[in-house]
């Protein structure tokens, strides 16, 4: 349909009557200032647009708005730690030299210390052991010497002196030193003679009794006064390597019982080897007491016992021996 001559657009019935009829009354006139300006063909004026609309929007259904979906990327998850950031450096302002301390020089490297050091700062030279200043200072290059102690030299040098000696004596003593030095350090076994003897004996009381191994029995020479020349001798079947003899003088070793009969004071043993050869020892007793004698004699076949002179002796007192113990050296 064409346009209307009051410039509105096509009637969607179909004849303008019906428009005309559905709106009786005419609507109000525009102002002024809406008049003047002109309407494009087929536009509606702006209350008849109005109204259209809102009867178009109350014939609208309310839908409610549909949520947004949630996006992908701003859900929270694994989240990587930071690279840490290294320290930045810190940039120091240069700083001044410590002045030169005054002081007395070094003794050694001519360094100057203040006055209160013991020590040098340089060098570590003792200070208060200062020589007197020369005129020429230490090489260039040439380190001080330090003090290591002469007390370690003497006593190396006296180690030394004394190692060479003991070889050299052993060298000149030939095997005699060695043996001694064997016998020193050898393992010592009992050893009981085979045969016994004395020079007189006191009744009930022979020399089988000073090695029946009893502290309680004892020889008696049968003499009183020190009995002086009066021996007790013993023998053994086999030579051995001899070492030392223990004495145990008076009837017993117990001092209370000891003192019954005189002791012998001085004594002298006789050990003779196989070949025949005598070595004599030469022993001062104490009063009372196991009395211990080296000896020290290889292959000896017999010890003999002189007595010399006697504790306690009297006329009615004769010199009483306990014991006597033999110990030689162990051949395995």
């Amino acid at each position: 349909p064409e346009p209307g001559a009051d410039g509105g657009g096509a009637d969607p019935v179909g004849d303008g009557a019906s428009r005309r009829k559905a709106d009786p009354e005419p609507s109000p006139a525009p102002p002024a200032a809406a008049t003047t300006a002109p309407l494009r063909p087929g536009a509606r004026s702006d209350p008849e647009a109005a109204a259209s609309a809102a009867a178009a929007r109350a014939l609208l259904v309310p839908v409610p708005a549909a949520e947004a979906a949630p996006d992908p990327g701003d859900a929270p998850g694994t989240v990587l730690p930071g690279v840490p950031e290294a320290a930045r450096p810190r940039v120091r302002a240069p700083q001044s030299a410590d002045p030169a301390p005054q002081g007395p020089p070094c003794p050694a490297c001519g360094a100057p210390n203040p006055p209160r050091r013991t020590f040098c700062r340089s060098c570590a030279s003792r200070l208060e052991d200062a020589r007197p200043a020369s005129a020429e200072g230490p090489f260039a290059g040439q380190r001080p010497r330090l003090d290591r102690g002469r007390r370690r030299w003497i006593v190396r040098a006296l180690v030394v002196t004394g190692l060479a000696l003991l070889l050299v004596g052993g060298v000149i003593g030939g095997p005699p030193a060695v043996r001694a030095v064997q016998d020193h350090f050898a393992k010592r076994v009992a050893v009981r003679p085979t045969g016994w003897s004395a020079s007189h004996s006191g009744a009930g009381h022979g020399p089988e009794l000073v090695f029946d191994s009893y502290s309680n029995t004892w020889w008696g020479t049968g003499y009183a006064g020190d009995s002086n020349g009066q021996h007790l001798q013993a023998d053994f079947a086999q030579p051995v390597d001899l070492l030392a003899v223990l004495v145990t003088p008076g009837t017993s070793k117990r001092p209370g019982q000891a003192a019954d009969q005189a002791r012998p004071q001085e004594i002298d043993l006789v050990v003779t080897d196989s070949a025949g050869r005598t070595k004599t020892v030469h022993k001062t007793l104490d009063d009372g007491g196991v009395q211990r004698v080296e000896v020290r004699r290889r292959d000896a076949v017999s010890v003999r016992i002189v007595l010399r002179s006697a504790y306690g002796a009297g006329a009615d007192r004769q010199v009483a021996v306990a014991e006597v113990e033999f110990f030689g050296r162990s051949r395995t």
